[in-house]
């Protein structure tokens, strides 16, 4: 099982990316791709359907790059315990008599 849930802190949404950037003076170092200016740290998600992104120091970046870790742990406990109480369901049902019916449907994520 995944890191216990106690044991979490913050967690973000979205996805953080280190980006290199050319800025199209053709007399600047940045002409040859690999003296590109940079890093600089971008992180994106999602709000009522639009992307935002911002850029972020370094120091920033490091801290969501772990908000962001768990968040991804805090989803896979969420999805163990889903597995979970549907097979404890089923038992329970079906002690009762009384058994789930139907086919199983995969989970849609964002929805």
């Amino acid at each position: 099982m995944s890191r216990p849930i106690l044991h979490l802190g913050f967690a973000c949404e979205g996805s953080l990316v280190c980006r290199y950037r050319c800025c199209q003076n053709p007399n600047c170092r940045c002409a040859d791709p690999e003296q590109r200016h940079g890093p600089y740290w971008q992180l994106s998600w999602k709000r009522s359907g639009r992307t935002i992104s911002r850029l972020l120091p370094a120091d920033d970046a490091a801290l969501y790059q772990e908000w962001i870790a768990n968040r991804r742990s805090l989803e896979q406990i969420l999805d163990e315990m889903r597995d979970l109480s549907h097979h404890a369901a089923q038992q329970i049902l079906a002690t009762r008599g009384s058994p789930l019916h139907g086919r199983d449907r995969p989970r849609l994520r964002g929805a």
